[in-house]
């Protein structure tokens, strides 16, 4: 079994799902993780962390390297 690991943290929903979007579209399988109440306060996620982004371990340099070409793009 795969263990899952976080890779990025958002300060935002959208910017977590921009993430996402793009880790999918380069084949890396991702989550993404908040407590903001479901979605009833959406500022409560940067109380309790921020947006989190989780991959399996296998896949965690390979999606780190997708974000990081993604935002030097």
């Amino acid at each position: 079994m795969s263990e899952i690991v976080e890779i990025a943290k958002f300060s935002s929903e959208f910017e977590a799902q921009l993430a996402l979007a793009h880790l999918m579209s380069e084949g890396i399988r991702a989550e993404m993780v908040t407590d903001d109440g479901g979605g009833a306060f959406p500022n409560l996620s940067m109380l309790t962390g921020g947006v989190r982004v989780l991959v399996r371990s296998e896949d965690a340099a390979a999606a780190i390297e997708a974000l990081d070409d993604r935002r030097d793009a």
